[in-house]
């Protein structure tokens, strides 16, 4: 639940990522139906269902009516007459792969969960149940259970025969970014393209530049982000192809537009955003690509919001419902459309709409939650199965190595045998008359040993139980310190009195700066602390998205990756950096002047130095006594004297915080 919650969660937070992974490039013959059916009907029943299995069947969807009434004869007379477990298993692949296509991903993953119990019998026909697993588990979002299934190939992947071709389904790097995992999914993407991508190879490298780009935008690096989409569109603007693939390339380079006008948006550049965003909106309705060209509808409301031109707004936002309503289905693009639609009648001062936007986005994101609870209790016993069928598949390997041994010195063994037995008889017969009361101390140990291990088991479930309910709770407080912060932004947006706003945005601001913390530790595998340097990187991050200027640049340099703080520590400390962070973008510079601000946390022995510092106009000079009269400077000094840290605050060349901490 974990996942699915945080890949929501993150969507309601930020504007939506147009993000498209493309898998490597090709032009795939399509099924000649009239040689297929003819093959089919001249097969016997064994044949028809290699036959079918060996297709996928989007290929034969058009014509599967024509050869479902025979199939399930086949079948029937499968499971009636023959023990073949590899025709049952294709039966089982027919099925799951007619289950993936009708979006039935629940289905699917229970038929294949049955199939790899009862019905594989090699490496081959477990990677073609994983892959096929893979993929039902990335489409209902539970990426931490296709992550698994992943590293269930990895391991098995060297084993398989060479002439098996199976579909690896996403790349860890995508699977690392769904997960949230920005740096990690940079770093394994590097990776594969090291790995997999020719010299010669441009579609695979505008394929590589495109999923960089994407990564960085994740991460807010707009400028990082922009560099890769140019350059993976510069190779396709170039490339030579022929008349039949111009469509798909043109597709393809509105696609990395799409991504690039995000990073236009996210530096609050929606002028540049808006015609790239359209040329998306074309090729993607031209390809039917319509999940595509709905996310290119919902920035452009965006866009417009942003712009103060709210009649184009309505118009990008009724076609991206219309997009919903026929074409695209799912909740996250429903829950992404209801928040953009909120923004917009908060924009338009329509405070009834937009209360009643974010109230639907509140009640069908809650059903969906309990929905995700009820599916993960399926899949918590899903991964056990899988797990078991994985140590029967090992053992039957481990079974027929030693067949062959045992085959090769046959005759050997049977000499040891009769040996072995005369032996063993007189040991059992010694045995039983001279132990019979260490027998029963055996098995008293034995019912004790069984005693211990189910208390044993008790304890551990007990455990995951109330780390279970912990993660729950932090998932809980921040969802409510979202929907304080979501009521806050309604109040502004009906507040006319400039200092009253400015005395609500701060309120918002530390309330945000109190959410990160507890939605850090509910992601986490560690429920109880979090890492130092990630949390001042990522609340640096959300304070500089949240007051965004164009005059000031934010440079950070973060150490004490391995620093560990907890809750009591993280909270204080959060805010006192929301404050010197917010009064550095308000106050330290003029309305026009170019500013600098830095971040530096550095690691010394057994302390943090955190310094804030900006090159602006300074503090006053009667500082110290205004200093009591500013209520952000005395909420600064608390928080310091709550962490039981030294502050000291230098003057020249603008204003420098240091901030020492003892851990």
């Amino acid at each position: 639940m974990a996942g699915q919650d945080n890949f929501i969660l993150k969507n309601n937070l930020k504007h939506i990522c147009i993000v498209v992974f493309l898998v490597p490039l090709f032009f795939k013959a399509q099924v000649d139906h009239k040689l297929f059916l003819q093959k089919f009907y001249q097969a016997d029943v064994k044949g028809k269902v290699q036959l079918v299995a060996s297709v996928p069947f989007s290929d034969i969807k058009d014509i599967y009516p024509e050869i479902k009434d025979s199939l399930d004869k086949a079948k029937s007379l499968i499971y009636m007459k023959s023990q073949s477990r590899e025709a049952k298993f294709l039966l089982d692949k027919i099925e799951a792969d007619i289950e993936l296509h009708s979006q039935n991903y629940t289905k699917a993953i229970l038929i294949l969960e049955n199939s790899l119990r009862k019905h594989t019998t090699n490496i081959q026909d477990s990677l073609r149940c994983y892959s096929m697993l893979k993929n039902a588990f990335v489409k209902i979002r539970d990426i931490n259970k296709a992550f698994e299934i992943h590293h269930l190939m990895e391991l098995k992947w060297d084993r398989k025969s060479d002439t098996l071709t199976i579909d690896y389904g996403l790349p860890k790097s995508s699977l690392y970014n769904m997960l949230g995992l920005t740096d990690d999914a940079i770093k394994e993407r590097r990776i594969e393209a090291k790995k997999h991508i020719t010299k010669n190879d441009t579609d695979a490298y505008a394929n590589f530049y495109n999923d960089i780009g994407v990564f960085f935008n994740a991460k807010k690096r707009s400028d990082s982000a922009r560099f890769y989409f140019l350059r993976a569109k510069n190779l396709l603007v170039h490339k030579k192809y022929t008349k039949d693939k111009e469509t798909f390339y043109k597709f393809f380079i509105a696609l990395i537009d799409g991504n690039l006008a995000l990073s236009y948006f996210n530096q609050g550049d929606a002028k540049a955003a808006i015609p790239l965003l359209k040329i998306d909106v074309y090729y993607s309705l031209k390809v039917e690509n319509y999940e595509s060209a709905f996310n290119s509808y919902n920035l452009l409301t965006k866009c417009y919001v942003q712009l103060n031109q709210k009649e184009l707004a309505k118009k990008y936002l009724d076609s991206a419902q219309t997009l919903i309503n026929e074409k695209v289905k799912g909740i996250a693009p429903k829950l992404r459309l209801l928040l953009t639609s909120a923004s917009y009648y908060n924009s338009t001062k329509n405070f009834f709409k937009a209360s009643e936007s974010y109230q639907q986005y509140v009640a069908i994101n809650d059903s969906f939650q309990v929905l995700e609870k009820e599916r993960n209790l399926k899949n918590q016993s899903l991964a056990i199965n899988i797990e078991k069928s994985e140590v029967e598949l090992n053992e039957k390997d481990r079974l027929l190595e030693q067949s062959k041994f045992e085959d090769a010195k046959q005759r050997s063994f049977r000499a040891y045998m009769l040996a072995g037995i005369i032996i063993l008889s007189s040991v059992i017969i010694f045995m039983f008359l001279n132990n019979r009361n260490f027998k029963r101390r055996e098995e008293q140990l034995s019912i004790k040993n069984k005693q211990i291990r189910s208390q044993n088991f008790l304890i551990e479930q007990s455990l995951k139980e109330k780390e279970a309910l912990i993660k729950e709770i932090h998932h809980r407080v921040k969802n409510n310190l979202q929907i304080i912060s979501s009521m806050l932004s309604l109040q502004i947006g009906k507040v006319e009195d400039s200092t009253t706003e400015t005395i609500l945005k701060d309120a918002q601001q530390r309330i945000n700066a109190i959410s990160l913390t507890h939605q850090m530790l509910y992601q986490k595998d560690n429920i109880s602390t979090i890492s130092l340097g990630d949390y001042v990187e990522n609340l640096v991050s959300q304070v500089q998205a949240t007051i965004f200027s164009d005059n000031i640049d934010l440079t950070t340099s973060i150490a004490a990756r391995n620093r560990k703080i907890n809750i009591d520590t993280a909270v204080p400390l959060g805010l006192m950096i929301n404050e010197i962070l917010t009064n550095a973008y308000k106050h330290a510079f003029s309305e026009k002047a170019k500013g600098q601000v830095s971040v530096l946390l550095t690691d010394v022995e057994e302390s943090c130095i955190l310094k804030i510092s900006d090159n602006g106009k300074g503090l006053p000079e009667n500082f110290e006594n205004l200093n009591q009269k500013s209520m952000g400077m005395e909420l600064i000094h608390i928080l310091a004297e709550q962490l039981d840290a030294t502050l000291n605050i230098e003057k020249t060349r603008g204003t420098t915080f240091i901030i020492k901490m003892n851990f």
